[in-house]
């Protein structure tokens, strides 16, 4: 109790009595104060916190100080990587990237198009106000209009910062995906080239240039890592938290079927945005390790030293992306996160005490 009230808690007179009687509690004593101005800065810290947070552009901003030097280091590798074999091979991983875009863009179309017209109906069939819009700026941008007084400036700014925050929090899924898909393609691309020579006596020189290459894409998916770690980091967790909050939110009852509509699209496309940046990311990790397949079929004539330095960095070598180092992104990943959802929706379910309130536009059509 004596070291608790060292920083600010429980601020109770008569701590180091011997008996409950003689504890109190006093809002004029010096122990109280202490512990409200503790409070204040714990306070005012906590708000600062937050807005960094959820701010996802200081995140883009900092990678964004790293990318040119990135990239430019990226081309270097791939001027040195195995060459495509057509045109068509070369052009399949853009259209795939693209095709990746294209689909998790336009999920979060949607998401957001369905949200502005369960708010739209709920305003028009449930509100039932004079000025339908107003009340639909108003529902949606509840917590702006917390603190300030309503008008169409201030709505107009909100609603512009809302659909960039919408979009922020998609891209950065997005953006993983489409790293993960660059890097894991190039450790195909070797593993391609292995596979054609599997089993067959190749020279020292031939494992050289392989192995040669596949480090220089290790030290490449390192780099890459060492610059987005924080916003991955900061994807997953945003995703685990929401994902948390919208389970549990899936208990209640809908005050609408177009609410219902987009509360359950908004919630399975989270979860297979969330997976598939799990899987993406995992194939990294996958096609890292799968040239030990080719490596314990070389002939006994043909192991060297460069066959066996091969095989250990591939073995004793661990490339994926992170999440600040707190965890790779690995298939194992997917198993963890799904435990951690399930084990924080139990504990949240049973805690869960709030009063469901009857909603009478529940049955608005």
């Amino acid at each position: 109790m004596v070291l608790a009230q060292c920083f600010g808690l429980m601020p109770v007179v008569g701590v180091k009595t011997r008996t409950a009687s003689q504890l109190r509690f006093k809002w004029n004593s010096v122990r109280t104060v202490y512990s409200f101005v503790v409070f204040l800065l714990l306070l005012g810290y906590a708000i600062m916190t937050v807005i960094v947070s959820f701010e996802g552009r200081i995140q883009f901003d900092r990678v964004a100080t790293k990318w040119p030097r990135v990239m430019r280091h990226w081309e270097t590798i791939e001027a040195k990587m195995p060459k495509y074999r057509n045109k068509r091979e070369k052009a399949k991983l853009a259209h795939h990237v693209k095709m990746l875009s294209f689909v998790v863009l336009m999920c979060s179309f949607v998401e957001h198009s369905l949200t502005i017209f369960s708010t739209v109906h709920y305003s028009k069939y449930c509100l039932r106000q004079e000025d339908p819009f107003k009340e639909l700026l108003k529902t949606q941008l509840s917590q702006l209009f917390a603190f300030l007084p309503y008008s169409h400036l201030a709505a107009f700014l909100g609603k512009f910062t809302t659909l960039i925050a919408t979009f922020t929090w998609n891209y950065m899924d997005l953006f993983v995906m489409m790293i993960s898909v660059g890097l894991s393609s190039r450790f195909k691309q070797i593993n391609e080239e292995l596979e054609r020579v599997k089993g067959e006596h190749m020279s020292e020189d031939f494992w050289a240039l392989r192995r040669s290459q596949y480090r220089k894409l290790c030290n490449l998916c390192f780099i890459v890592d060492d610059a987005i770690s924080q916003l991955t980091f900061l994807s997953f967790s945003n995703n685990l938290f929401f994902i948390c909050v919208q389970l549990l939110r899936s208990i209640r009852p809908m005050r609408s079927i177009p609410h219902a509509i987009y509360f359950w699209f908004s919630l399975i496309f989270l979860i297979s945005r969330t997976v598939a940046v799990s899987l993406y990311s995992s194939q990294i990790h996958d096609e890292s390790k799968k040239p030990i397949i080719v490596l314990r079929s070389v002939p006994n004539h043909s192991w060297g030293i460069e066959v066996r330095r091969f095989c250990e960095q591939v073995v004793n070598d661990t490339v994926a992306l992170t999440g600040m180092r707190f965890f790779f992104l690995t298939r194992k990943l997917i198993l963890t996160v799904a435990g951690t959802i399930i084990t924080y929706e139990l504990v949240l379910v049973q805690f869960h005490t709030e009063d469901f309130k009857p909603d009478v536009c529940r049955n608005a059509s």
